[in-house]
């Protein structure tokens, strides 16, 4: 994962982190300096001080030259189809890439080979991925909004369920972390204010609240589950 999916050191630390070890200190801060204290330069490939982490982030921004996020960068900007899910795509952009919301959406779609495969994804994270021609990431969201290509769940999305090989396998997004849930069959962790986001169909549990949940119809996605979580503070 590059550098420029974090959106500050303590997000670049917080990849080195998992549930279990903020259970056990009950803490973040703890969490982190403990992270950086006892990896140094041999747990998980070398851990980046502070900065080192800023001077390699600069150098990659350079390198890639992107453009910076405003409306006039925005994919879906000028759209004026009548596809309800581009519509919801076009209308949440600008607040994605400006952190003021973070939004995961749930799709079953045909993969390229005509096989049934489903997913959530990091809105967010896709939209951004767009501007960075040469990420492993990249979609070519234009072609999206042009009614040209799909939006299909892929393997390295927060989630992804292949019907036809019955497998499930999921994924840490530059937002948020999959937390197992026990008895929820799936929970996501913001990355910015540490609030759990049930994601399970019907369910009414208290992490449920902190997502508005909304489903939109479509000729091209068929249903397409929205979770809005409104970002309350980035640590």
């Amino acid at each position: 994962m590059t550098l420029l999916n974090y959106n500050s050191y303590e997000d670049y630390l917080d990849h080195f982190i998992n549930i279990h070890d903020v259970r056990y200190l009950r803490n973040w801060s703890l969490s982190r300096q403990f992270i950086q204290n006892a990896c140094g330069k041999s747990c998980m490939g070398r851990l980046l001080s502070r900065s080192e982490y800023a001077d390699q982030r600069k150098k990659l921004e350079i390198m890639l030259n992107p453009r910076g996020i405003s409306e006039s960068t925005l994919f879906g900007e000028d759209y004026e189809g009548n596809d309800s899910v581009l519509k919801e795509f076009a209308d949440r952009e600008f607040q994605l890439l400006n952190k003021q919301i973070s939004t995961i959406i749930f799709l079953l779609m045909r993969s390229t080979q005509g096989l049934e495969v489903s997913g959530f994804i990091d809105l967010e994270e896709s939209l951004r991925e767009s501007h960075y021609k040469h990420s492993e990431h990249y979609v070519n969201w234009p072609a999206i909004f042009e009614g040209k290509e799909k939006l299909i769940p892929q393997p390295y999305h927060l989630s992804f369920f292949d019907w036809y090989k019955n497998k499930v396998k999921c994924n840490n997004s530059a937002n948020f972390k999959v937390v197992s849930g026990r008895a929820h069959s799936l929970l996501m962790m913001h990355r910015g204010d540490h609030k759990i986001i049930c994601v399970n169909a019907g369910c009414t549990c208290n992490w449920s609240k902190n997502a508005k949940r909304s489903v939109y119809s479509s000729s091209i996605y068929g249903q397409c589950l929205f979770f809005d979580h409104i970002i309350r503070r980035i640590n």
